[in-house]
C-alpha cells in the first residue's frame, strides 16, 4: 500500500502555521527535509536472495505529488515543489520515490520546474493521471513502483513477476529447461526442424503460457495466505476502511525479448542449434526483422497481444480473497537477475543478459528517436496492465530544453497561477 499524498496533506497545515507567524519558509522547508531524511533512512531486513532479486535495495516508498482533481482544478501545492526541492537540499536518492502524476493541465509553473530538477537530479518518476484518474478518482496514490489505488479503500497483494522469455524457450523446448537441461514445465511436444515456424511456435507459447499462468496465480495463493495467516499487517490495514478492495497484482518481464523473438521467427529466418540431447540452447537468426521501440505495428501489435493474452489467462483462475487481478509491465531491477537465468532467446539475446527493464524496448534496439521509442510503449493496454506500465527513459538533458531563464533567480513559491 501507499505512503499516500503527503505532500498535498500536510500543506494544509504547514500553510496555517504559516499564517499564524508560527513558523517560517525556511523552517517549513527543514521540516520536509527531514521527514525525507527519515524517508531515506527506512531499512528492510532481507535474506541476500530476496537482495539479489531486488537489485539496490529499494523500499518502495513513493511520494504522488501534484495530478488533476475531478473538478478540474489542479493539486499542485507549495509543499509539491518543497518535496521536489528536497532534490536540491539533500541531494539525489532512489528513494523516496518522488512521483509526480502527470497531466497536461498541471500550472505550467510546476511543470518547468519538475522538467529542471528532472533534469538538475534524474530522480523523479512520472505517472499518467489523466489515465489513472477515471479509474480510481482523484483521492488515489502510488504504492509499490507504479500502482495507483484509492488511500484507505484499496489494497495490492503483491505477485512479483512472470519471465515470459523463458516461458517461451520452454514452449520451444517441450517444458526442458535450458540451462539446467531438465523437465520442469508440462512435457509437451517440443519444436521440429531447422528452422522455427511462427505459426508452431505461437501455438505452443500460448499453450505454455496457460499453465504458467495457472501455476503463477496458485502459487501466489498460496504465499499470500501463508503471509495473511503468520504477518498480517494489522496496523496499516487499521488504516483502511472496513470493506477494503484487494488487488491481485501480477506482472511479467521480458516482453520486448519474447516481441523480438516472435517478430525474428515471422519476419526472418531463424534457425535452430540444439545440443547433443536435442534441446534447443541458440539459435541464429538469417535476415533482419522489426524491433519493438521503433514505432513499428508489426512487432508492437505483438507485444500488444501478448500483454492482453497473458492477462485473460489470468483472469480465469480464483485469486485468494476474490482479489481484483491486474498485471504489472515492471522488472526495474529483476531484470538483471532473471536474465541470468534465462538462456540464448530467438532475438539473438545471449545467455545470461539481463531482460530490457520493465515495457522499455531492447536496450540499443530502438533506433528511431525516443519519440517511436515512446510511441511502442503507448500501445501497450492500460485496461490489461492496470498494475502499472513502467517505462525506464534516460536521454541528455539538453534534450528537455536549454532554455532555464524562468529559474535564473529564487523560485516565488507564492507564484501559483496557472499561467
Amino acid at each position: 500500500m501507499s505512503l499516500g499524498r503527503t505532500s498535498t496533506f500536510l500543506d494544509i497545515y504547514i500553510q496555517r502555521d504559516l499564517d499564524n507567524g508560527v513558523i517560517t519558509e525556511e523552517e517549513a522547508q527543514e521540516y520536509i527535509d527531514h521527514f525525507i531524511m527519515k524517508l531515506r533512512l527506512v531499512k528492510f531486513a532481507r535474506t541476500p536472495e530476496y537482495n539479489a532479486l531486488f537489485s539496490g535495495d529499494p523500499t518502495w516508498v513513493t511520494e504522488s505529488i501534484a495530478g488533476i482533481g475531478t473538478d478540474g482544478r489542479h493539486m499542485v501545492t507549495k509543499t509539491s515543489f518543497r518535496y521536489l526541492h528536497t532534490l536540491d537540499t539533500l541531494g539525489t536518492a532512489p528513494e523516496p520515490n518522488m512521483t509526480v502524476l502527470w497531466s497536461t493541465r498541471l500550472p505550467r509553473l510546476f511543470k518547468e520546474y519538475c522538467a529542471k530538477m528532472s533534469i538538475k537530479s534524474s530522480s523523479i518518476q512520472y505517472e499518467n493521471d489523466d489515465i489513472m484518474r477515471p479509474t480510481h478518482g482523484d483521492d488515489y496514490a502510488i504504492a509499490c513502483c507504479v500502482s495507483s489505488m484509492k488511500i484507505g479503500k484499496e489494497m495490492q497483494f503483491f505477485g512479483a513477476r512472470a519471465n515470459l522469455a523463458k516461458c517461451l524457450l520452454y514452449a520451444i523446448n517441450g517444458g526442458v529447461d535450458e540451462v539446467l537441461k531438465i523437465q520442469v514445465g508440462p512435457k509437451y511436444r517440443p519444436v521440429e526442424g531447422e528452422y522455427l515456424n511462427y505459426e508452431d511456435v505461437v501455438s505452443k507459447y500460448k499453450d505454455m503460457m496457460e499453465w504458467l499462468a495457472e501455476l503463477y496465480v496458485n502459487t501466489l495463493n498460496v504465499i499470500h495466505y501463508m503471509h495473511d495467516k503468520y504477518s498480517y499487517e494489522r496496523i496499516q490495514m487499521a488504516l483502511h476502511d472496513r470493506e477494503v478492495k484487494r488487488y491481485f497484482a501480477t506482472g511479467i518481464a521480458g516482453l520486448s525479448v519474447v516481441a523480438d523473438s516472435l517478430s525474428a521467427i515471422k519476419y526472418a529466418k531463424v534457425k535452430v542449434i540444439r545440443d547433443e540431447n536435442g534441446i534447443v540452447t541458440d539459435y541464429e537468426i538469417e535476415g533482419d526483422y522489426p524491433k519493438y521501440g521503433n514505432n513499428d505495428d508489426r512487432v508492437d501489435d505483438i507485444a500488444v497481444q501478448l500483454v492482453h493474452d497473458f492477462m485473460n489467462m489470468i483472469r480465469k483462475h480464483h485469486t485468494y480473497r476474490d482479489g481484483f487481478p491486474t498485471m504489472s509491465i515492471l522488472t526495474i531491477t529483476s531484470n538483471v537477475v532473471y536474465g541470468k537465468k534465462t538462456g540464448n532467446t530467438p532475438d539473438g539475446r545471449k545467455k545470461g543478459e539481463p531482460l530490457a527493464p520493465g515495457a522499455n524496448p531492447m536496450h540499443r534496439r530502438d533506433t528511431h528517436g525516443a519519440a517511436a521509442s515512446l510511441a511502442s510503449v503507448a500501445k501497450l493496454p492500460f485496461r490489461d496492465a492496470q498494475d502499472g506500465i513502467s517505462n525506464t527513459f534516460s536521454i541528455v538533458p539538453g534534450a528537455l530544453g536549454k532554455n532555464d531563464v524562468l529559474f535564473a533567480g529564487d523560485l516565488d513559491l507564492d507564484d501559483m497561477s496557472d499561467n
